[in-house]
């Protein structure tokens, strides 16, 4: 044997091995290293509307009402096409048809009026944010009465309050001042974006960093010659 010539066994062979199997056994960790850059690019983006959304809150608005406004356009012409292709087989085509138009029509409006159209969107999220929130707190109550432990009864208690409290402050906001609501809706979806995007920033260099420091031990493997 040379002695350029590797046994099995050797560390570089068992380098390789071990990187096979690392591979195996974290197949999500290794598609992550293998668009690292897509998930760098989805971090940076969602910063970027998250900084928007903060300082500019009703160009945001006026950008969400738009992209829904393409997006039911899209639908609709979708669900019209369609439907009448299965007028002659299928009996619900005159659902699809009306569906459609209707999504046409919302997404003409939102294009003419986009102001209207993000108050009315806008004022329709809050007004399920409050709802959902003042049933999440009435569901609690039961939920905390059957607690066995007093802490964790007197708790239960102490969010389900606030969750009602929470809704009722959001409805009374939301009558007494839409925009002003809706601008704080936009704040705070701009603020989770932020932190989505500077974790998905983080996930990818730190990605980034693992693969490049898996790659550079196997580039300068192999024994070395052997000396006489």
């Amino acid at each position: 044997m040379t002695s350029s010539e590797q046994t099995p066994g050797t560390p570089a062979d068992r380098g390789s091995d071990d990187h096979i199997l690392d591979d195996v056994a974290d197949p999500i960790g290794t598609v992550t290293r293998a668009v690292w850059g897509l998930v760098l690019i989805r971090g940076i983006l969602a910063v970027i509307f998250g900084l928007l959304a903060l300082f500019a809150p009703v160009l945001t608005l006026y950008a969400i009402v738009f992209v829904f406004a393409a997006y039911a356009l899209v639908e609709g012409v979708i669900q019209i096409v369609h439907a009448i292709r299965v007028r002659h087989r299928d009996r619900r085509w005159g659902w699809l048809l009306a569906t459609g138009v209707i999504a046409v029509i919302a997404g003409i409006v939102a294009f003419v009026f986009p102001g209207a159209a993000g108050l009315v969107y806008g004022s329709f999220g809050l007004a399920l944010i409050a709802f959902y929130s003042v049933m999440m707190g009435i569901a609690g109550f039961p939920a905390a009465a059957s607690a066995t432990d007093g802490g964790r009864k007197v708790l239960g208690y102490i969010v389900a309050g606030l969750s009602i409290v929470l809704g009722v402050v959001l409805a009374i906001i939301l009558v007494a001042q839409p925009v002003l609501a809706i601008i704080n809706l936009i704040w705070v979806v701009g603020v989770w974006a932020i932190i989505i995007g500077v974790t998905l920033i983080i996930a990818a260099i730190g990605a980034r960093t693992r693969a490049t420091g898996r790659r550079a031990p196997r580039s300068g493997s192999g024994a070395e010659p052997a000396q006489g």
